[in-house]
């Protein structure tokens, strides 16, 4: 495997590589985008070339809790790696407001049922933890896979993580009892119990606060 740290060692320099333009980063950027690069050799040999376009065409960014990367509405075509905080994805319905997903550190958020075509999201984007984002364009993507041709596995690789964990949360929707559900989600999402409101995890698991509570005093 390709030493991680080399992925970096022109944004150590403050150099972008990739298009010749200076970039400052600080010592928390390049944490992200070593843990980014990181990230992607889970899946395989990672090209160097291509982590460091990515990373040179890329934009670590810090968002504070509340904050809506993505609107209803809106087209979307950008993809958020979270080094630090958690994002929800979230739609309304008659009023309510659902959450569809949660995410948190080292994974990715991002509208993947528009992500690659000019269409409107169905859902919002929201940090509901303090974060810092890596945010990578469909365009830089594109480059890479059609670049570095061995990139194209990893993206795969990738995508098929995001659909097994659109499965795992068709799973626990199916589930049905409360309790069930939130067994379920203790044992894949055990740390997000103490560290966001609970009422999102609610939401998700589709039962009102009134109802977590009581089943959270039940199981310990």
């Amino acid at each position: 495997m390709e030493n991680i740290d080399s992925a970096t060692e022109d944004t150590g320099n403050r150099r972008n590589m990739s298009v010749g333009l200076r970039k400052v980063y600080n010592r928390e950027d390049i944490s992200c985008l070593q843990s980014f690069a990181a990230f992607l050799q889970r899946f395989g040999k990672a090209p160097l070339a291509g982590i460091k376009y990515i990373n040179a065409n890329s934009e670590v960014i810090r968002v504070k809790k509340g904050t809506i990367l993505v609107k209803a509405g809106e087209s979307n075509s950008n993809v958020y790696f979270i080094y630090q905080g958690v994002v929800r994805g979230y739609m309304t319905n008659d009023k309510k407001d659902i959450t569809t997903w949660i995410a948190e550190d080292g994974e990715m958020a991002a509208t993947i049922r528009n992500f690659d075509v000019p269409l409107p999201s169905d859902e919002e984007i929201e940090v509901i933890e303090d974060a810092v984002l890596m945010k990578i364009s469909q365009e830089v993507f594109d480059y890479v896979y059609d670049k570095y041709p061995a990139s194209n596995k990893i993206g795969r690789l990738v995508i098929s993580l995001n659909y097994r964990e659109a499965e795992e949360r068709a799973y626990v929707s199916r589930i049905p009892s409360a309790e069930g559900r939130y067994r379920r989600f203790i044992e894949y999402r055990g740390g997000l119990v103490n560290r966001i409101p609970l009422k999102y995890i609610a939401s998700y698991l589709g039962m009102n606060l009134e109802t977590l509570s009581r089943i959270r005093n039940k199981v310990k």
